[in-house]
This record gives C-alpha cells, structure tokens and sequence, in this order.
C-alpha cells in the first residue's frame, strides 16, 4: 500500500514535468524521453488484453518505470501519432532486461500485434541474447496507434521507456555503450594492475581485491547485457549467474578484514567477518537449489552487512590505521548509490539515471579508492619496517648525524624486506639480521655496547601435545607481546618455533641480564586462557650474551654464545636466566 502510494505521488508530481499521453510526432526526428503514460495495476494478475482494453481506471504515470516486489501485472498504454507529411518508422525502446513483457501495437481498425519479450520466454532449444527490448512502430503520415504493454516479474522491474526514430536511437547507444565501454575497461585495468601486484608482492589483500573486483564485473556485465554474459541458453541459466552477487559480497568481507587489520585490531569481530562471508558462499551455493529464498535472505542481510563494514572502518581508523580512511570514504560513496539503486528497485524512488546508474559510478569510485588504498598500505608497511631504527636514533647522541647517510642506505634495503613474523607480527630472523648489522656497526664505532638475549619456551612440545596446536599458537602470540612491551629501541624478533631474540642497543651485559630476569618472572606469573582449557603457566630460559667489540663482526658470533647459555639454562632445570661465558 505504501509502495502503491508512492508511485501514484510521483506520477502525479510528473506531470508538471512530462507531455501529455499522446506522443505526436510534429516534424522528423521528434523523439520523446519524458512523457506520460497511462498504468493500470491488475492485482489478481488474471485480466486478458481484451479486458484490459475495457477498463477506464487507468491512471497517469511517469515513463520512467519502477514496480518493486509484486506479484501484480502491471499495464501501460499510450498513444503515438504521425502529424508529418510523410511515413515515418520509430522505435520503442526499453533501458532495462525484464522478466516478461507482452507487447501490442494497436491500430485504429483494432487489429493489433503482439510481441512477447523477457527472461521467462527463453526457450532450452536455442541460445537465447540477453537484451533491452525494442520494438519498431511504423506509421503512415497522419496515422495514430495505441501502444500497450504488460510487466511481470517475481523480482523487481525497473525500466525508461524512450521513443527514438533510427538516427536518435543509434546515437543513443551509441552513447550508452562508450560510457560503459569506459567503466568497464577502466575496472578491467584496475583489476590486472593489481593482479599484477598480487603476483609480485604475494598480498592477500590484493588477491581479495581481484576476485571481489572480478565478480563484481561479472555481475556488472550481465545486469546491463555485456559480452560474454548477454546470451543464454535458458532462463535458469540466466538466473544462477545471480550467484555473483554473493560470491561478490563474501571476498568483499575477506578484502574489508584485511585492509582494516580486524584480525589484530578486533579479533572477535574479524571473525564475525569471516563467518558472515563463508554463510554468503553458502547462500550462493544454496541459490541453485532455492533462488527466490536465498535472494530475499541475501539482500535483506547486505542491507546489515555494508554499514557494519562502515562501522568496523571507523573504528580501524580510530585506533590508528590510516589505510582505513580510504575504505570509508569508498564504502560511503557506494552505500550511498547502492540505497537509491535499492530504494528504486523497492519502488520508493522513480527509475532516473543516476537512480540506476548510480551504482555504477558508486563502485567505480570504491573500486579506484580500494586500489589507492592497497597502494598506501604497502608505503605504511614500509614505514613500519624503519620505525626501529628511527626510535634508535632517538637514544643516540649527536653523532647520528655523521652516520645518517649510512642509515638511509639501510632503510632503503628494509623497504625491500618482508620483515614481519606472520603470527606474532615480531621481526623475523632475516630483518634481525640485517637491523643487528647497522647497530653493530654503530656500536663498535661509537664504542657503545650491544647485548642479546636469546629466549625459548620450556617445554613446548608438551604444551601442543597436551592442548593442542591452538592453545600453543596462543602461547606463541602472549609471549611475544611480552616482548612488545620493552624499552622501544628494543627489537623483537622470532627466529624459530618458539625461539625468541630480543636486541638491545646500549645495554651491557648486567642491564639485559636485569631485562631478561623481569621478563622471565613476568612469565611466570602470567595465567593463560585460552578456548574452554583451564588456565595455564608457562616459564621461559633464556641465554645473554653481549657483542665483543674487538672480536665480533657479525650477530651469528653473538647468537652461538647466547644459544650456549640458553642450553644451559634448559639443562640446569629450565625457568632460568644465564650468562654466557
């Protein structure tokens, strides 16, 4: 009823903007984009055209065609009539795919034709092309004709419907198929620019970025009949390229979660996340089976699921991730030309070109802003990769300036390093190695001493074996925030299973001795709990040892004499710190 409110207060409100019913055609080349129809609503979806010829309760309507979900049939008529002085061939032109549509052109003498266009007509014997419908209308010079038309479909019908001649129409397609030539070639290389990236920086993040971006098109491609998805061989076949949607939506949601770091920044609602786009895959699946159902269900949750995303993204950016400010203002400008897309397609809002286009250019926005944000992301993480060297440089004196060129030279090479340990985001050996070179450098030039501390978690193996992988991954991960929470030109690093470095720049051998034995007690009183297992303990050894100005060069020397005293630590009843020799 509400619906039914609405379009009857937009067709009233058209009239001050359209023509009258009756097209007439004053001179050649006339050609009508807003005008008036006449609308009838068949309700029982039960009335034949020669009971729709009889009916006077027609009522004035916009050209511009929005049903939302019905299960009426929906008439229109309108008259067209030639006043030139010459015979002239028009055409009737729908912008949209329909579901079914039956069209009559009715003569003066009453004798019609009637055409019969729209998914539901597609035949299994034949390849069947998916297009907009149009219908020629000759008329001799002074002749008038009725046009009706009937609309059905379980899923809304949103449609123009434009009076060309042959010139105005080819030049309106001609229009219509470059601008989306554009927005279909610009989006193609967005997506091989990042695959491309994918391939060279092995990111997950561009992987989502290519299959969302991807199915997107697909879907795109199809909803405005594009090669290769404008013919098919069945109706049915027509309907399950639908599931690009929710495939679409599902790498969308795996995309989001990783550009807004949930998994570290919100660990509960990144696997909100991650369940939500495994349950879309599953409506995509179950689509095959229960379209209609698994439709109603999938939009009814996208209208929850993308402000939420909206939500998470304020809150990425809240708590310090910069990159998410790209993902809002991308997701902002979809959502806000994905409502009146949908708002149209429920029959709230009138079919207009940026109603229906809209989305188009909401996503071509999204899909650029995404792609910059990839892009940022990659310089953030090189950034991150010399913070440990600029929070150094905060401790020196001020002959860091002789040495600034040298470490630039240095930050240049982390650029190129993938340098984060994947569970404990804790530097891996490889950029502990090439950090510890620079500041055993510094160090024995400036005379400055350098210690180590190598730590393991006492017996560890039994940890998994007694709970499982998962309960020691999470032994893995608390012990290294530990870690996390020392001096900040500390650096962290985890060099094996559960082997851990920790570096640290001007501290001689009593100092890190004091560091390693807090951090050691620190363990012992941590209680873990982890899924449903009781809380546990657990206890670390570890072995110090401190950098030989005059004998060492490399960190390996300073490791060999900290894994001596870790081992003896582990063999003298472990939960202990010792010395090397």
């Amino acid at each position: 009823m509400i619906r039914f409110l609405f379009i009857v207060l937009m067709s009233f409100s058209s009239l001050a903007i359209a023509s009258q019913s009756d097209l007439v055609i004053a001179r050649q080349g006339d050609f009508f984009k807003d005008f008036t129809l006449d609308m009838y609503e068949d309700s029982s979806a039960a009335l034949s055209f020669k009971q729709i010829k009889e009916i006077k309760e027609f009522i004035p309507h916009s050209n511009r065609i929005s049903t939302g979900y019905s299960k009426s049939f929906f008439w229109f008529k309108f008259k067209i009539k030639n006043a030139t002085n010459s015979d002239e061939n028009y055409f009737i032109n729908f912008t949209e795919i329909m579901e079914e549509l039956d069209f009559y052109i009715v003569s003066s003498n009453g004798e019609f034709i009637k055409y019969e266009r729209g998914i539901r007509y597609f035949t299994d014997d034949r390849v069947n092309e998916l297009k907009q419908p149009k219908f020629q209308i000759n008329l001799s010079s002074g002749e008038s004709k009725t046009v009706y038309f009937r609309i059905f479909g379980l899923y809304p019908i949103i449609t123009a419907l434009y009076v060309f001649d042959k010139e105005s129409l080819n030049s309106y397609e001609l229009k219509y198929d470059t601008l989306y030539a554009f927005y279909f070639g610009s989006i193609f290389a967005l997506l091989l620019s990042n695959l491309f990236f994918y391939f060279f920086s092995r990111e997950k993040s561009y992987f989502y970025y290519v299959l969302y971006v991807s199915f997107f098109l697909f879907w795109q491609l199809q909803f405005n009949a594009f090669p290769p998805f404008n013919s098919h061989n069945s109706s049915s076949s027509f309907y399950l390229n639908g599931t690009f949607i929710p495939i679409c939506i599902a790498f969308l949601m795996f995309f989001s979660a990783s550009l807004l770091e949930t998994k570290i920044l919100f660990p509960k609602v990144n696997r909100v996340i991650q369940y939500t786009a495994y349950f879309y895959v599953f409506l995509a699946l179950s689509s095959v089976f229960f379209l209609h159902e698994s439709f109603v269900i999938i939009n009814g949750l996208t209208s929850i699921v993308l402000p939420f995303l909206l939500y998470v993204g304020f809150q990425s950016y809240l708590a310090g991730n910069k990159v998410a400010l790209f993902f809002i203002f991308a997701q902002v400008s979809f959502i806000s030309m994905t409502t009146l897309f949908s708002l149209m397609m429920e029959g709230y809002l009138e079919y207009t070109l940026l109603n229906r286009h809209g989305i188009a250019i909401g996503s071509f926005i999204e899909i650029i802003l995404f792609s910059l944000a990839l892009a940022y992301r990659i310089r953030v993480l090189q950034y991150e990769k010399l913070a440990i060297i600029h929070q150094s440089n905060i401790e020196l004196d001020d002959k860091v300036k002789e040495r600034t060129e040298e470490l630039e030279q240095s930050r240049q090479k982390l650029k190129e390093l993938a340098n984060r340990d994947p569970m404990t985001n804790l530097y891996n050996r490889r950029c502990l190695y090439e950090i510890s070179n620079e500041l055993i450098n510094i160090a024995k030039r400036e005379k400055n001493p350098l210690s180590l501390i190598m730590f393991d978690i006492d017996k560890f193996k039994s940890i998994n074996d007694i709970y499982g992988h998962i309960v020691g991954d999470e032994v893995i991960k608390i012990f290294a925030k530990l870690l996390l929470q020392t001096r900040g030109c500390d650096i962290a690093a985890r060099i094996g299973g559960e082997e851990f470095v920790l570096l640290l720049p001007n501290t001689d051998q009593k100092g890190a001795y004091e560091i390693a034995t807090q951090i050691r007690e620190d363990v012992e009183k941590l209680k873990c709990q982890v899924l449903s297992y009781p809380p546990i303990s657990f206890t670390v050894s570890g072995g110090v040892s401190t950098l030989l100005l005059e004998n060492d060069n490399e960190i390996d020397q300073v490791l060999h004499r900290a894994d001596k005293a870790l081992y003896n630590a582990k063999k003298s009843g472990r939960n202990k710190i010792i010395l090397s020799s």
